[in-house]
């Protein structure tokens, strides 16, 4: 039986690994360390825990801005990192908001609130469904980092680590504690629903602009008449 072999071609841009995907690697690897040492320990071992889940989750959040920089620097760009990158975002944000509106898990009386939860998978929904539309509608989709989008990834960010860092707050006084956290809450909602109205209209205005040059496209093609036969 003669040899059978799978030829795989490989694409350009996708290897060798760089720096910064490689740091994009190290937050897909932290982010399960960062779920069980947030996970493993509860009672007394609680607080412990706790603080080593905000060391990680901090080079988590270093790394993602870290990567971008050196990408930019060292002119290190490739298919795989730019899939990857924005897919470790999610996956760290999702898992590290879900588990903190969980109140077994979440420090005492600064569990994340479920709406803000559904507002952070609302706006990542809709960009999600939105691109699928547009690229069905016109067989093509930009998705850019918006200024909003940028924000608002830097504030849920900063709502985790304020969220774990609450006790330790809370021990110079309580109510330094609720107001960091709730301002927090209320600034990342405020701004992620204002990114999802942003990205609304960008899209919007791709779809407008795709059906613009779509027709003017069809006037400018000769139309048939009588004569030319």
């Amino acid at each position: 039986m003669p040899d059978r072999q799978i030829a795989i071609p490989r694409a350009p841009g996708l290897w060798p690994l760089s720096w910064p995907m490689g740091l994009t690697m190290l937050r897909l690897a932290l982010l399960p360390v960062f779920l069980y040492v947030l996970l493993a320990d509860t009672g007394a071992a609680a607080d412990e825990g706790r603080r080593w889940a905000v060391a990680v989750f901090a080079v988590m959040a270093v790394t993602d801005k870290l990567d971008g920089y050196l990408a930019r620097k060292l002119n290190q760009t490739s298919k795989l990192g730019a899939a990857l990158d924005p897919i470790a975002d999610k996956l760290l944000i999702a898992c590290a908001v879900i588990v903190l509106s969980i109140p077994r898990v979440a420090p005492e009386g600064h569990r994340i609130p479920l709406p803000l939860v559904f507002i952070i998978y609302g706006k990542d929904l809709v960009v999600a469904f939105g691109a699928l539309a547009l690229l069905s509608l016109v067989g093509k989709v930009t998705i850019d980092a918006r200024p909003l989008g940028k924000l608002g990834t830097f504030l849920q960010l900063s709502t985790v680590i304020a969220t774990l860092l609450a006790p330790d707050v809370a021990r110079l006084g309580e109510r330094y504690a609720v107001l960091l956290t709730r301002t927090l809450w209320y600034a990342t909602g405020a701004v992620t629903l204002a990114s999802v109205i942003d990205y609304v209209f960008v899209g919007t205005r791709q779809l407008k602009e795709a059906r613009a040059k779509k027709e003017l496209a069809t006037d400018g093609v000769p139309k048939k008449t009588e004569t030319d036969d």
